[in-house]
């Protein structure tokens, strides 16, 4: 069971690819680390269907074909790496435009209080009345992220949602998106550069480095000395925290790096 990606490929005019990228993604949290440019956005917008990309998918055990609309329209939400918005609808209909696939001229009493329940998590309640345009780019990324989690998507892919957020956000939105996806058992996907937030948050790690896959697996065998060297080009020293995950300290720039 699970979401199940086999020999994914994509190519771009620049002459950049990605290539043999066989990946399990299970229920909870898979963070996907790397350098800029390692290929983390281009793999995942291959998986969400916005990259047209060769490979197979499979969800829990049946082939996805890349023409079936309604899969990714209904089970899977994606929210961009960069988002900005001049529409002057308040953060209230922002969110609930996110049960689009739902919505009827009548907005039901359940549709309403689906907003409120998720503006409430969000810690977005204050901002209800507030335009879109209005807002920080802090506070629209997380608007964004309750408008890609109030339709229950099955998968949830995030491309650095951390952006913007200031560290009391960057929390929030982890804490959330982490309770969130053990109680609806979501596959959730995130793209991070935060090693140490990926290590404390997720389940499961992928590294990728010049467009393939360098190492997955749990947060203690992924982040190690050696990944760093090779893949980030820094030395640094991994402890291990009281809850069992690992922190890395980086030490400096590697030696013939």
């Amino acid at each position: 069971m699970g979401f199940d990606i086999y020999n994914l490929k994509y190519s771009y005019a620049s002459n950049f690819s990605i290539s043999d990228i066989n990946i399990h993604f299970d229920e909870g949290i898979t963070a996907v680390i790397g350098p800029n440019g390692a290929g983390k956005s281009t793999m995942i917008k291959c998986i969400a269907n916005i990259y047209k990309s060769s490979g197979d998918i499979y969800y829990n055990d049946e082939k996805i074909h890349r023409s079936n609309k309604h899969f990714f329209e209904e089970k899977v939400s994606y929210l961009p790496q960069s988002s900005q918005s001049d529409a002057a609808i308040t953060v209230f209909e922002a969110v609930l435009l996110g049960l689009m696939n739902s919505l009827t001229f009548h907005v039901s009493t359940a549709q309403l209080k689906a907003v409120n329940a998720i503006l409430e998590l969000f810690e977005l309640e204050p901002l209800a009345r507030r335009r879109i345009f209005e807002l920080s780019g802090g506070q629209l990324q997380m608007v964004l992220l309750a408008q890609a989690i109030i339709k229950n998507p099955e998968i949830l892919i995030l491309d650095e949602p951390l952006n913007n957020l200031d560290v009391h956000r960057q929390f929030s939105l982890l804490n959330q998106t982490a309770k969130l996806s053990q109680r609806k058992k979501m596959v959730t996907i995130i793209v991070m550069h935060d090693i140490n937030l990926a290590a404390r948050y997720a389940d499961y790690i992928v590294t990728m480095d010049n467009g393939r896959l360098y190492s997955q697996g749990a947060p203690n065998e992924v982040i190690t000395n050696e990944m760093l060297k090779d893949i980030y080009k820094i030395e640094s020293n991994i402890r291990m925290s009281s809850r069992g995950y690992p922190i890395a300290e980086f030490v400096g720039i590697a030696i013939n790096s």
